[in-house]
């Protein structure tokens, strides 16, 4: 039997990854397909051709292109992770959480019965225009932690998925990583794949590995959360009973200073390295 659009294989469940060419995309797909799950995979672009996957294409800030596609489709559950960086926060807020919002009318009527949400730090650490700037919870931050006093663009995409499960009866969960690594082609934010091409530069071209952050980067403490861990985290929270209506605080556990990682991937690499001197040397002017 050929699957047709809104019907699964396997497991029963067909799931929708938004935003399934990212980081996080990527690593959900394969999570899915390995549990033998349909995957709906959403992007700009389609990836590769595979068993199981179904490539689809819609522009998240038109909700007719949405309701178009998403039409003969019905998903059990979705995972969203896409997000469109803009110039202002009051920008964000109205193209990020409007790509919420229309994504999940247009699902209105389905038999949807969990929603996924990936955020990240800034729900900590306040948005672009305040970033770190003003009073902070204490690390490790908790869920409970109140929100900051400041326009968020993660706060209004939570708010708009909690409007949509209260009128529409899905239960929801939020994922609230960190500096995300993992592999996924093309992906500009991917830090992992970037800083591997800087060194990879040094090291062909005989340049020093220069550190591109801050004096506060190069001495705070930060953390990672890896894309397959988080993948794992958002399908068991999707699956399971006492995981639903809940946020997570989703990293890999363990903490370190760029001082001491940098000449780690400078030996790795095999170049010689330079850290924070004083001043920023930003990667674009490298």
């Amino acid at each position: 039997m050929i699957n047709g659009p809104g019907t699964a294989s396997g497991n029963g469940r067909t799931a929708l990854v938004v935003g399934a060419t990212g980081i996080a995309g990527s690593a959900l797909v394969d999570t899915l397909v390995g549990e033998g799950w349909e995957v709906l995979a959403l992007s700009r672009r389609p990836g590769p051709e595979r068993a199981g996957v179904r490539w689809l294409s819609a522009d998240l800030t038109s909700a007719e292109s949405l309701a178009g596609v998403f039409s003969p489709e019905n998903p059990s559950h979705v995972f969203f992770t896409a997000w469109s960086r803009r110039t202002t926060e009051e920008e964000n807020i109205a193209v990020n959480a409007g790509m919420v919002r229309d994504l999940l009318a247009s699902l209105r009527g389905k038999d949807v019965a969990h929603v996924a949400l990936m955020t990240g730090l800034k729900h900590y650490l306040g948005p672009f225009e305040a970033y770190a700037a003003g009073e902070m919870p204490d690390t490790p931050f908790h869920e409970e932690e109140p929100r900051l006093p400041a326009a968020n663009f993660y706060y209004a995409q939570e708010d708009e998925l909690w409007a949509a499960a209260a009128e529409q009866g899905f239960t929801w969960s939020v994922h609230r990583a960190h500096t995300v690594i993992g592999h996924a082609v093309g992906n500009a934010m991917n830090m992992g794949l970037t800083l591997a091409a800087q060194a990879t530069l040094c090291r062909d071209s005989g340049q020093p590995f220069v550190f591109p952050g801050s004096e506060t980067q190069w001495n705070g403490l930060t953390d990672m959360t890896d894309a397959g861990l988080l993948a794992e985290h958002m399908l068991w929270a999707s699956t399971t009973p006492a995981a639903a209506n809940e946020a997570f605080n989703i990293v890999n556990g363990d903490v370190f200073r760029w001082r001491w990682m940098w000449p780690k991937l400078a030996a790795y690499f095999g170049v010689e390295w330079e850290g924070y001197q004083g001043s920023r040397v930003r990667l674009s002017s490298q």
